[in-house]
């Protein structure tokens, strides 16, 4: 797990997308409202705000909980999103 990066909300969206997994389910899994898993997913910004920062640790670790690797944007690939074998 990445503890210090974390992923975009477009990298959200598509671990989601990769398990299926509605804004509902993932938005109860971390006892937030879907609206808020939304938002976030639509964000283009790198947050700042202490609450939302807490958030997309939370939405990232369910997410690598459920088998979900994600990719950092480096000089060798872009941002993304796999499987565990």
């Amino acid at each position: 797990m990445a503890v210090d990066k974390l992923p975009t909300g477009r990298m959200i969206r598509a671990a989601r997308a990769l398990l299926g997994m509605e804004q509902l389910d993932l938005a109860r899994t971390i006892g937030v409202d879907r609206r808020t898993v939304s938002r976030l997913e639509a964000d283009t910004e790198i947050p700042v705000n202490p609450l939302k920062i807490a958030t997309y640790r939370k939405m990232r670790d369910a997410l690598e909980k459920h088998g979900v690797i994600f990719l950092y944007r480096s000089k060798a690939h872009g941002e993304g999103v796999t499987l565990k074998d």
